[in-house]
């Protein structure tokens, strides 16, 4: 999504050590927020309560699209925690802006 403008920023609860290992892995190139208390998941309205191992607290999958005037233009969101919004759906909406 580089070539679109467009800077992605992935938000995880892992520590930043956890979530590197697995950009590196995956060969991603995108940036990693570390919530590891869940604070901006919860402030943004995405925690699946209850929906982890254990019954933890754990955050929702989703893709938000903010434009450049911190506008929200898009979303997508899943209840089950195993999927995540797809990339070719982001990229369009990207694309509308």
């Amino acid at each position: 999504m580089g070539a679109a403008g467009v800077e992605v920023l992935a938000v995880s609860p892992d520590p930043n050590e956890r979530s590197q290992e697995l950009a590196d892995r995956l060969r991603v190139r995108y940036r990693f927020l570390a919530d590891t208390d869940l604070a901006v998941t919860r402030r943004l309205g995405l925690v699946h309560a209850a929906g982890g191992v254990g019954g933890k607290d754990v955050p929702r999958p989703a893709a938000v699209v903010i434009d450049r005037q911190g506008i929200v233009r898009w979303t997508a969101f899943s209840n089950n925690v195993q999927l995540r919004p797809d990339a070719q759906e982001v990229l369009r909406a990207v694309r509308a802006l």
